[in-house]
């Protein structure tokens, strides 16, 4: 933040570790708080503490802001003390204004800088993009608050000098002297930042940057690699002809994708600054929305900044922009992870679902960019398997890195659970009718001798002043109603394979997405689940009961063990052995999801269990097995046992199918 060098207001002693609001310091809080019109608990002066937090003020949540008056004075800003108040409290109420707010937003900056080419997708380059643009709305709404309240004019600081007191913005001149300090700074995301804010507040060029943008970095070539003429294949030995032949293919390849990424993230300063300055106006009351615009204009400027560097390790530059040390998130200081609740509400969030714009900002969207989901494809039920224009857009590994501090667990459940809801079909079955309460009809006349119990005193009293029993007193008469339809009990046990031929669910898995989707359907409509996970002989793991708790049911289909398959047929037949057909108004359903091996579930190689699934078959409504199975090996074996087989051409196709599935069991 930026302000005239000076005296710094009377605040206290600078060795407490924490001082009251006094003098001009509590004059520049209460007009900060009048100027947004809120009323909050007071700020925190914290002589000293800037040093750890890589600020001069900062905000958390609830809701707190606290103020480093040292720092403010070695930033030369301490005479805009109203403005560092009137920004951070900005946070509050504009942007990000609440805690998953705050994650939607890095969410939607990281899905941009993954579909620029970052990878891996990290949080700190995603929490200094949300950083920026958070900064960007709250700054330009103070600007014209501190105009409404009657700044006489705006006169323009000359480049390079401080702005008079009093005739500009206080958020203006802030930000000029914050500017001042890295002036000639070479990160062109950083130029982009302060020339928007020139378009925003109707600067002339080079008020708060040079006028001309820092050039392309240009990534270093070793002098052996420049030197460097391929033989001819002729000149190669033989018995290596085929895999130099190979090799130079992949590198013309790579060459060729290098050369679509560059062209797809190419950069124009001036005229991004622009687009960015109108996003800020566009979407000033909704950043989540505008965030994912804002960060499809400037992700491309940190990877640039990082393949020009060749670190290999992030996003090279991105530490120095903004200049304010290492702190990822800027002046917010909240780093504890989302809960399991909060991660569920933020990816919940349709606007985080949307498909990715294209730079230039139209409605066709940029999710074919290469070098976008980390080499991972998103899992959808489109039937691609990159889920394009679908689910989170953004698949459960990146997610996973997202969040490293968040509980794994947590973080694989709900991203399952928010990406199956668009596709979950609830399924009921409805019993016989039975009679309910009646309805309450018309006011009567109560009369001495009714049931004391049917007296309405709201009508009695409304009927007059004076309580007259037969005369003013009133009861609430009762209409027959229709019987109302009981739902019935509905259970589905599902079976997923957890072999080492099937995905992880950590890295995207189409099976435990199609679980998840079948699972959330039953439990909608009022029924229990029950998941196994299963893998080798002795690897079965999962509930023995049925649930109705959707998070422990999708943390039991996300289990994993990578080995062989082998269904477990003793399990299976013990949770059946001792119950009768279901009765009526009862519906059990089996699904089973396997890509291979599933002869076993049969007694292919565990013949002394060779009539399980026969018997268990007769004490179910359905039995429905979901196969990826390429020779058809199951069908026949299946069918004489009572099963119904729907084969997969790819387990890709699995979300679509147990979505229909969900439906067909309905009814």
């Amino acid at each position: 933040m930026s302000g005239v060098r000076g005296e710094a207001p009377v605040i206290g002693p600078v060795d407490a570790v924490s001082v009251p609001l006094v003098g001009e310091a509590r004059a520049a809080w209460e007009h900060a708080q009048g100027l947004w019109g809120v009323r909050m608990h007071d700020a925190e002066l914290r002589p000293g503490a800037g040093d750890a937090q890589g600020a001069a003020a900062w905000f958390t949540f609830p809701p707190s802001i606290a103020v480093d008056p040292v720092m403010l004075v070695d930033d030369g800003i301490s005479g805009e003390l109203e403005s560092v108040f009137a920004h951070e409290l900005g946070h509050h109420v504009l942007a990000p204004s609440t805690r998953v707010d705050s994650f939607k937003i890095v969410q939607q900056m990281a899905r941009a800088l993954a579909a620029a080419g970052a990878v891996p997708v990290r949080p700190e380059p995603a929490q200094r993009l949300a950083n920026l643009w958070c900064d960007l709305l709250v700054n330009a709404r103070v600007a014209v608050l501190q105009r409404r309240r009657g700044v006489p004019g705006v006169d323009v600081p000359e480049p390079g000098t401080r702005a008079a007191p009093g005739t500009t913005p206080g958020v203006v001149r802030l930000m000029h002297e914050l500017f001042r300090g890295g002036f000639d700074a070479q990160s062109r995301l950083w130029w982009v930042y302060r020339r928007a804010y020139e378009h925003v507040w109707g600067l002339p060029a080079g008020t708060m940057c040079p006028v001309d943008p820092p050039p392309v970095p240009v990534r270093p070539v070793s002098a052996a690699a420049a030197a460097y003429v391929p033989k001819p294949l002729s000149e190669v030995p033989e018995k290596f002809r085929e895999q130099e032949r190979e090799l130079r293919e992949a590198q013309e390849r790579a060459a060729r994708i290098a050369d679509e990424l560059s062209r797809i993230t190419m950069t124009t300063p001036e005229f991004d600054a622009d687009r960015v300055a109108g996003l800020v106006r566009t979407f000033a009351s909704d950043p989540v929305a505008g965030a994912l615009r804002f960060g499809v204009l400037t992700a491309p400027y940190l990877v640039e900044a990082e393949r020009a560097a060749q670190s290999g390790g992030g996003l090279a530059g991105a530490r120095a922009i903004g200049g304010s040390g290492g702190n990822a998130g800027g002046c917010s200081s909240d780093a504890a992870p989302p809960t399991a609740e909060e991660l569920g509400r933020v990816l919940a969030d349709r606007r985080l679902q949307e498909p990715m714009p294209s730079r230039d900002l139209g409605d066709a969207p940029g999710a074919d960019a290469p070098g976008g989901d980390d080499g991972e494809g998103d899992v959808g039920p489109g039937g691609d398997g990159q889920g394009r224009g679908r689910g989170q857009g953004f698949s459960v590994a990146q997610t996973l890195r997202l969040y490293p501090a968040s509980v794994a667990d947590d973080v694989i459940a709900t991203w399952y659970r928010t990406t199956a809801a668009p596709w979950v079909r609830p399924f009921t079955e409805r019993r016989p009718d039975r009679p309910v309460a009646d309805l309450p009809g018309p006011i009567e006349l109560w009369d001495a001798g009714d049931e004391l119990a049917d007296l309405d005193w709201s009508a009695t009293l409304q009927a007059g002043a004076v309580v007259v029993p037969g005369v003013t007193t009133r009861r609430r008469s009762r209409l027959d109603d229709d019987p109302e339809p009981e739902e019935a009990s509905i259970e589905l046990d599902l079976y997923l394979d957890s072999s080492g031929s099937m995905a992880r669910p950590s890295e995207g898995s189409p099976a435990v997405l199609a679980g998840t989707i079948l699972a959330l359907s039953v439990l909608r409509g009022g029924g229990r689940v029950r998941v196994t996970s299963f893998s080798a002989a002795g690897q079965v793991a999962g509930g023995e009961r049925f649930s109705r708790n959707p998070r422990e049911i999708v943390s039991s289909l996300a289990f994993f063990f990578g080995s062989g398959t082998s269904f477990p047929l003793d399990v299976y037949g013990d949770r059946y052995r001792r119950l009768a057909p279901p009765r009526d108004g009862v519906r059990r359903h089996v699904v089973v999801l396997s890509d291979d091996g599933l002869v076993s579930m049969f007694g292919v190689g565990n013949e002394p269990f060779a009539d399980v699934a026969r018997q268990v078959r007769e004490k179910l409504t359905t039995g429905t097995l979901v196969l990826q199975d390429r020779w058809r090996r199951v069908g026949p074996l299946a069918e004489a046992a009572g099963y119904d087989v729907v084969y997969l051409d790819s387990m890709e196709e699995a979300p679509r199918v147990c979505a229909r599935l969900a439906e067909v069991l309905r009814g």
